[in-house]
């Protein structure tokens, strides 16, 4: 089934529905008129048939393209978010707390375009544009009141469209500001207790201005202005609505007289009082392409620095560090052999630079001094498919196996599960089970874990781990120690840890001293 099918079809279903719907009015409409002056014999059967067929068939084409229209979402979910990976491809983020947020939000309005705006604009559209070709066509008397409603209708979802980009924008923004300020607020939680601006007395914490707390209530402000926009706009029209048929059954109306020769007559005003019911949904809908149109300029204006990258070359002896320390970065200077193959621990205090120097040894920072392979200098850069395993990870919004398999590599299920059974993973099987927001919260263990999957399954020649052991027991640390021991027969495993299992097989140990603060001076590192 092509990517397209699946939307298409929601659509349809959709106008299927509306239309159904529609139908049900009309014709139920004129059989109630109908009724009042049959004549001796009328079938009632035949109308009444028509009318529980269309209900019928109005239940299941809404429950249709409900269970299309979804599964068409989470297989567009999963493609935008693919795009935005490729988008950042071979680059760092600078703003890990609004990228994160991007990839949840932001791609789901761009997935949900189908069943959130484009199916009930155009179902609006097509039942619209309908009802006045065929009251024109047939004559309707009052078809005049249908052809003024529809022109006001456009009017209206036009003034409410460049209403709702421009709050969509602004609530944009504030987002932005929310999610930095929140980043930011919670990076120093550890000092709170030292923020005298964190501690007000009662009668302060009334104003708003006199605290540092991050609030989204500026956020929520422009949602609910949003909701009122629309809500306001879908009043307004349905008391046009109830204006237009006040005219056309008052007595000065020449459709009032028709009814008595012409019961037919009675479908224009039963339109008229029913159009706020399935046309305001269109109100509703605009403001979902207004988050829509701000969420595809969001996504292209992601930061991200650039990282230089160069084809992998193996390593068949060694990488060799010489006077090599991340540049700008108060760490320990190092000179080391590493091996080809097997697990090297980095261990030292705090703040010696471990983590600094896994990302400059992958090259996610820059460095002063030299890595060589086999006695080749490296430039700066990074080399492809090295992979590095942060303290804090990102867990996308979305299934286990979208997590496990961003870049959409094909890669094996099978092998994802054997993998994650190995990690001690089990519990948040199956594969398809959704993680993230708005899914199964994970655990901080959970979320080093899982991302050490995704960095194995990538297959990489070196792989390094910052504090893979941290927060586990010690039967979990047994089975994360089996499969870095597992990897390291092929690959170069750092490992940055303050702990070290037993049952981890450590070819080589790099301790890191601790730098000098006062003088500035950098330590060389003790290999053993």
């Amino acid at each position: 089934m092509n990517n397209g099918k699946p939307a298409y079809l929601t659509l349809l279903l959709a106008l299927l529905h509306g239309i159904a719907g529609i139908s049900i009015l009309v014709i139920s409409a004129w059989f109630i008129a109908i009724s009042a002056i049959a004549p001796v014999g009328f079938n009632y059967v035949i109308p009444a048939v028509v009318i529980r067929a269309l209900a019928l068939l109005r239940i299941a084409s809404g429950y249709a393209s409900m269970w299309f229209g979804h599964n068409d979402l989470l297989a567009r979910i999963a493609r935008a978010r693919v795009r935005v990976f490729r988008q950042l491809e071979n680059s760092q983020i600078t703003d890990k707390a609004y990228t994160t947020e991007a990839l949840a939000q932001h791609t789901e309005e761009l997935a949900s375009k189908w069943i959130a705006w484009v199916a009930p604009l155009s179902s609006v559209v097509f039942i619209f544009t309908g009802l006045c070709a065929a009251a024109v066509y047939l004559d309707l008397p009052g078809a005049f009141y249908i052809l003024a409603l529809f022109v006001a209708w456009l009017v209206s979802l036009a003034m409410q469209g460049l209403s709702a980009l421009t709050l969509a924008k602004k609530a944009n923004k504030a987002n932005k500001l929310f999610r930095q300020q929140s980043s930011d607020f919670f990076n120093r939680s550890a000092i709170w207790h030292l923020d005298k601006s964190m501690i007000e007395s009662d009668s302060a914490s009334s104003n708003p201005n006199s605290t540092k707390i991050p609030s989204a209530s500026q956020v929520w402000r422009y949602q609910q202005a949003q909701k009122a926009k629309a809500q306001r706009t879908a009043w307004w029209f349905q008391g046009l609505a109830f204006l237009f048929v006040v005219l056309v059954m008052s007595g000065v109306s020449p459709v009032a007289s028709a009814f008595v020769f012409a019961p037919i007559a009675i479908i224009i005003p039963m339109v008229l009082l029913a159009a706020p019911d399935w046309a305001s949904a269109g109100f509703l809908s605009v403001s979902k392409f207004a988050q829509y149109k701000q969420s595809v300029s969001a996504l292209k204006q992601l930061k991200a620095t650039p990282i230089k990258q160069y084809r992998d070359r193996e390593i068949i002896h060694s990488l060799n560090l010489i006077q090599f320390s991340a540049k700008g970065r108060h760490a320990s200077m190092v000179d080391a052999s590493l091996p080809a193959n097997g697990v090297v621990c980095i261990s030292g205090p705090s703040g010696c630079g471990k983590s600094s120097l896994l990302q400059s040894i992958i090259g996610l920072l820059p460095a002063i001094g030299a890595r060589e392979i086999d006695g080749v200098g490296m430039p700066e850069g990074m080399v492809t498919n090295w992979r590095y395993v942060e303290q804090e990870p990102v867990v996308l919004s979305g299934s286990i196996s979208l997590n496990l398999d961003p870049a959409g590599n094909d890669i094996s299920q099978n092998e994802m599960y054997d993998l994650l059974s190995a990690l001690g993973l089990e519990e948040i099987l199956p594969l398809t089970s959704w993680v993230g927001k708005a899914g199964r919260p994970l655990s901080g263990g959970e979320r080093k874990r899982l991302a050490l999957a995704r960095a194995i399954l990538a297959k990489p020649p070196v792989l390094a781990v910052d504090e893979p052991f941290e927060g586990l027991d010690s039967y979990t640390q047994q089975k994360v120690s089996k499969v870095l021991n597992s990897l390291s027969s092929t690959a170069l495993v750092l490992v940055a840890s303050h702990t070290t299992p037993d049952t981890l097989k450590v070819k080589k140990h790099l301790q890191l001293g601790e730098a000098d603060i006062k003088t500035s001076r950098q330590t060389q590192c003790a290999i053993s």
